[in-house]
């Protein structure tokens, strides 16, 4: 029988729920066999209400009057209430275990995916890249579902790697290792999905992309560094053949600067003395005439 992991704990692979209905429908199969055991809502309901009973009597050194056992009763949490938190309480953990066993086998299968050669891509690969893609969609579009996003962006770029045509001396490399290479020419993760990996495959120099924002908040792809894939003697590296314009920031000439800032000095000196002048000859013109 299989066995999967969760949290730190082997549980048999049956009962794991198939989807979140499932795992309502044996909360609620759960709950209802509760009611046949020892610990069902009302023999806990009249252990509570012996413990408020005793607990108040210890209090006020003397017995409860029935006006006041009255009131220990009604004030007990009922049995239908706890009846719910226990169907509550099942179905919690019920998704907790389905949604963790999902994510685990979900990354598994990134993992083994992204450790397989181009060369050995086969039909089988693609149907698993297919599951893993209906696991995110169920993992999503509730309330506290996980944040997939790192794993949708490493589905898109493998798939994106698995169906580009390669040159034979790189069938060898695995998608995982192609992105790795990417990284180190210091390309973000999150930029992964938007490479040209047909041309990265087939040895050709190929232009990496980034994603950009234009002021009014439109995403666009601008062009990056120029990478090539080349096959020596020690193996194959992800060479950088030319840098990006942009990211070339040429040191400041300090003489330059100082010139500008000298010429700055001497046209702001030069302009005071003008404006007293005519300050003063407007002074003067305005004295002729009174």
């Amino acid at each position: 029988m299989l066995m999967e992991l969760i949290n730190n704990t082997f549980i048999p692979e049956k009962e794991i729920p198939r989807s979140r209905r499932d795992a309502g429908r044996k909360a609620f199969l759960q709950t209802l066999g509760s009611l046949f055991t020892s610990r069902n809502p009302f023999r806990r309901f009249m252990d509570t209400y012996r413990f408020n009973t005793i607990r108040w009597s210890a209090s006020n050194l003397h017995e409860p009057s029935w006006g006041k056992r009255a009131d220990l009763f009604f004030r007990t949490r009922n049995p239908v209430a706890l009846l719910r938190d226990d169907y509550r309480s099942n179905r919690s953990n019920l998704l907790n275990k389905w949604e963790t066993s999902n994510l685990n086998h979900l990354q598994m299968e990134l993992i083994r995916i992204g450790r397989t050669p181009v060369q050995d891509k086969d039909r089988n690969t693609f149907k698993s890249l297919n599951g893993i893609e209906k696991k995110i969609r169920q993992l999503q579009g509730y309330e506290g579902c996980p944040d997939m996003s790192h794993e949708k962006q490493l589905l898109a770029t493998y798939k994106y790697i698995l169906s580009s045509p390669f040159d034979q001396k790189f069938g060898g490399l695995p998608p995982d290792e192609i992105c790795g290479m990417l990284r180190q020419n210091g390309l973000s993760e999150s930029n992964l999905p938007y490479q040209n990996y047909e041309g990265i495959l087939q040895g050709r120099e190929t232009v990496l992309y980034e994603l950009a924002t234009r002021k009014n908040g439109e995403k666009y792809l601008q062009p990056a560094d120029q990478v090539k894939l080349n096959a020596g003697m020690t193996g194959i590296a992800m060479d950088l053949t030319s840098r990006f314009p942009a990211r070339e920031t040429p040191l400041p000439n300090l003489t330059e600067s100082i010139q500008v800032s000298e010429k700055k000095e001497k046209l702001s000196v030069s302009k005071e003395p003008k404006k007293r002048v005519r300050k003063e000859k407007a002074k003067t013109k305005s004295v002729k005439i009174k």
